[in-house]
């Protein structure tokens, strides 16, 4: 089994379901953890990267995304996204979506700028503890958001499971080996790693330390699959695919997605 653990839909036909479904079909891919997309345009990342073009933080869509693994919940997960920025009790709406199916947060401070030390972000962070469900965020070159406040933010809620993303910042970010060395209740996801801090996060850590993500649309599953089958094979290989996310996520969503055991 392969289980993408980052994938992006869209309501524009760039990042839509239907492109996503195919493509997985096409290459093999069994599940994939969906995050409502959208809120910025990947195709023009760099414009967001350098303040050219603003994000639209109206609405996340949610929505689309529940839609989704409410209608196939034999392929798809979901996780939800937050503001920490809009006071409208986030915890609460957070454990309800919990409650309807969803399987983790994400966090996402290129499109929400906000700090990992918030009092939101530490309500949230609880909450995922107490739910048992892992938190997602990816890091940025920011005061608030780096790679250190990021493991800070894990270090202060111990119980609660933590999935950096893109191997940290940029393509290869020791610093996000060095945190998840730290750090038993981070792990780090691949999509966007460069193959080189792939392999040495497989060196250093182990593979028990990894997960397997694509960053659809801006990046193609099969493409970022074999930097993983490249660098682990056999039992490695199943782990970072597939094992060590199932793992992760919300037994009550593992029974109802699970085909086999593991």
């Amino acid at each position: 089994m392969i289980v993408d653990a980052h994938a992006h839909v869209t309501r524009a036909d760039y990042g839509c379901i239907e492109r996503l479904s195919a493509t997985m079909d096409r290459h093999g891919i069994d599940k994939a953890v969906l995050f409502p997309g959208g809120m910025i345009d990947v195709r023009q990342m760099s414009q967001y990267m350098r303040g050219a073009a603003a994000a639209d933080t109206d609405q996340i869509p949610n929505d689309l995304v529940e839609s989704i693994f409410m209608r196939d919940p034999e392929r798809y997960f979901g996780f939800y996204c937050v503001n920490p920025h809009v006071m409208n009790d986030n915890a609460a709406a957070f454990r309800a979506a919990i409650g309807r199916g969803f399987s983790g947060l994400k966090l996402a401070p290129i499109v929400h700028k906000f700090a990992l030390s918030s009092p939101a972000v530490f309500e949230l962070a609880e909450a995922c503890g107490e739910l048992g469900v892992p938190l997602y965020s990816h890091v940025v070159f920011s005061p608030g958001a780096t790679t250190e406040k990021f493991g800070e933010l894990a270090r202060e809620f111990p119980q609660t499971q933590f999935i950096l993303g893109h191997m940290g910042f940029g393509p290869a970010d020791v610093q996000a080996i060095e945190v998840a060395a730290a750090c038993d209740n981070v792990m780090l996801e691949s999509s966007g790693g460069s193959f080189m801090i792939i392999k040495m996060a497989l060196e250093r850590l182990g593979a028990g330390k990894l997960i397997y993500g694509s960053e659809f649309p801006m990046q193609h599953p099969q493409v970022e699959l074999e930097k993983i089958r490249m660098a682990a094979g056999g039992d490695d290989f199943e782990k970072i695919t597939a094992r060590n996310l199932l793992s992760l996520l919300d037994r009550r969503a593992i029974s109802v997605h699970a085909e086999k055991p593991l």
